[in-house]
């Protein structure tokens, strides 16, 4: 039985498609469903949440609604339906997102570094260390009575007041970097790794060494609450102890900055003077079935299974008929992943599947095999 529903489309150009969500109640817990695919044909089924809370479902029907027609999708009703051809570019749907004003600078994003570059980096005297953070990126702005942050894209975001307020005392005109990360005591803590302007002086064009002594030295005794420098490593040894430190601790990763390199908005197609090394772990997992739209993980704790989250990438046509073969003989089968950790609730952060391992039961894939994160 339905207990909510609601019917989306999009139509732009060659994008003529629907997304159906559900929340049905399923025996006095409540399930999610959602149905997506081109208009017209038949539609992909998977679910977004399995017997949960009608509160845990709501959250999450509301999300994904939020998520789509961000998107550009809208609702189908009597008043508004799909037309009987998608509309040219930018006369459809697509065309009626509202766009977010950008009101401050855009962040500088980094590109990775694969494992086995790591020596050269740590090496190489021109790079500096600083541990990855896994928060929300924000860049405080400090206004004539008005104290703003902005996301990566420099549009207004939502931040505590109590972190933006320990910036009140910085010269009106500052622009610092960096991210709000939730510790596992509870706290939120605003970690500032770059600046931008000081007052009316920009300092984009000064090298990452200069910006963050600036950080450091002239800003850091002006703030108050809780807003943290975030420290670096400035030599090899340094920088190999903190990789170690952060490994050893199930950190998410490392980054590396060119010291000697301005600020430069965006992230640059390849390279670039701030890269980020993230530490990956891999997991057997048990395959229970297909959602739709990926295969549902589990492991054991103990005698019961435990629900890790979905996985879907590094998957292919020929190692997916694998697993449905599989599935679909009753069997579940063993899988290698990789993935950067394990939240609170044993749920794998960007999963990649790596290759099936017949070689293992599905008895062998354990909730202590994971690595949880610690931010």
């Amino acid at each position: 039985m339905s207990h909510k529903s609601v019917r989306l489309f999009f139509q732009e150009g060659s994008s003529d498609k629907v997304y159906h969500a559900h929340i049905l109640d399923d025996g006095g817990a409540y399930t999610v469903q959602v149905e997506w695919g081109r208009r017209g044909s038949k539609l992909n089924q998977g679910n977004k949440a399995l017997r949960v809370s009608l509160a845990e479902a709501q959250k999450v029907f509301d999300k994904l609604v939020r998520e789509k027609t961000d998107k550009g999708y809208q609702a189908i009703s009597d008043e508004i339906q799909p037309a009987a051809v998608a509309p040219p570019e930018g006369q459809g749907s697509g065309s009626k997102v509202p766009r977010r004003a950008r009101v401050g600078r855009v962040a500088q994003l980094l590109n990775p570094i694969e494992a086995d570059a790591l020596d050269a980096f740590v090496d190489d005297d021109r790079w500096i260390g600083q541990q990855k953070l896994d928060g929300v990126r924000v860049l405080g702005h400090v206004h004539d009575g008005e104290l703003i942050g902005t996301n990566r894209a420099g549009q207004k975001t939502e931040v505590a007041s109590a972190l933006l307020e320990g910036l009140g005392y910085l010269p009106i005109g500052t622009v610092v970097d960096g991210e709000v990360v939730s510790h596992d005591d509870g706290e939120s803590i605003y970690w500032l790794f770059d600046v931008l302007q000081v007052g009316d002086r920009d300092v984009t064009g000064l090298g990452y060494e200069e910006r963050w002594t600036i950080l450091e030295e002239e800003l850091e005794p002006a703030l108050s609450g809780p807003i943290r420098v975030l420290p670096v490593a400035g030599d090899a040894k340094q920088k190999r102890a903190l990789h170690d430190r952060l490994f050893k601790a199930g950190a998410e990763g490392v980054v590396f900055k060119d010291r000697h390199a301005p600020y430069s908005a965006g992230r640059p197609s390849s390279g670039g003077t701030q890269r980020k090394l993230k530490f990956v772990k891999t997991a057997d997992v048990i395959l229970t079935s297909n959602a739709g739209n990926a295969y549902a993980m589990a492991v054991y704790d103990g005698k019961k299974k435990v629900d890790i989250g979905k996985v879907f990438a590094g998957t292919t046509n020929q190692s997916r008929k694998q697993i449905d073969a599989l599935l679909s003989d009753a069997k579940n089968p063993v899988a290698e992943v990789r993935y950067l950790y394990a939240t609170d609730d044993d749920q794998l952060f960007q999963p990649v599947f790596v290759r099936l391992r017949d070689d293992k039961e599905p008895t062998s894939c354990l909730r202590s095999q994971l690595t949880h994160t610690r931010r």
